[in-house]
């Protein structure tokens, strides 16, 4: 079984979707996390946690159930500093055979009311039994621009520079992509995102996402992506400051990938 993941995940050409965790709430929505404020914006656009007003930590689990060893482990924490703000974030996925893992740091600013911009510096690990590790170094860039209380425009550029793995004999690639989001806040209880996403070598993807806050406590959130086509569904829990994510990707090829993140805002 373990010849048969590390074999899987090195022909499959996806780069690896667990190397960007984005969390219950923003996977709920189709991955429409870009233009979307959030404690998890960390990994979809760090000028999204601008909005943040108390220090915030967060736990998330993702489990592969085409196979019962691969998983997605990751944490992200927020200290907001008035109009500046920092992030910390880590990742970990894979299995004892294969696992990659990624340590970010970000810093964004406000720009009066409505721009928002946000870089991540992050370092990358690959580990592959028989293999030495493979390290590398890759620079985030993200911007956010509120146009009213209503619309918000988002846009992400993950690893511009094509940094790759130091390691030749590793073919794997860190992730180059281009996102960009737009978000309408219907009403207080209904948000709606759309994004147009592109990652180096394949094909453009669209994605459309909603959240509903049936109550202050409960939120509803489904989304749909079109290459590959995907479907996300998930709810949250918020109670004073805890917060409680799920959602579950459903993918043709690898099934179902469930998630839980627990966070608290001090």
């Amino acid at each position: 079984m373990k010849i048969w993941n590390v074999l899987l995940i090195s022909l499959t050409p996806f780069y690896l979707f667990g190397q960007n965790s984005l969390g219950p709430r923003l996977t709920a929505m189709g991955n429409s996390g870009t233009a979307v404020t959030d404690v998890w914006a960390l990994q979809s656009n760090p000028s999204g946690i601008t909005s943040l007003e108390q220090p915030t930590i967060a736990l998330n689990y993702i489990k592969l159930l085409f196979s019962d060893e691969i998983s997605t482990q990751a944490l992200v924490a927020v200290l907001p500093l008035k109009n500046n703000f920092v992030g910390l974030s880590f990742q970990r996925y894979g299995f004892s055979e294969y696992n990659e893992s990624k340590i970010g740091f970000a810093y964004a600013k406000k720009f009066g009311n409505k721009l928002s911009i946000g870089l991540n510096a992050n370092y990358h690990q690959l580990k592959i039994a028989n293999y030495d590790a493979s390290t590398g170094f890759s620079l985030d860039v993200g911007a956010l621009y509120h146009f009213n209380n209503e619309f918000t425009f988002g846009a992400f550029l993950s690893n511009p520079s094509k940094q790759k793995f130091s390691n030749t004999e590793i073919l794997i690639e860190i992730p180059t992509s281009i996102n960009v989001v737009a978000s309408y806040l219907a009403s207080d209880k209904v948000l709606i995102a759309t994004s147009i996403s592109k990652k180096l070598d394949e094909s453009i993807d669209v994605s459309l996402g909603i959240d509903y806050k049936i109550i202050s406590l409960l939120s509803l959130r489904g989304g749909l992506s079109a290459k590959p086509f995907k479907q996300y569904a998930g709810f949250g829990l918020n109670y004073k400051k805890f917060l409680f994510d799920m959602a579950t990707t459903y993918d043709a090829n690898l099934g179902y990938a469930p998630q839980i993140a627990i966070a608290y805002a001090f």
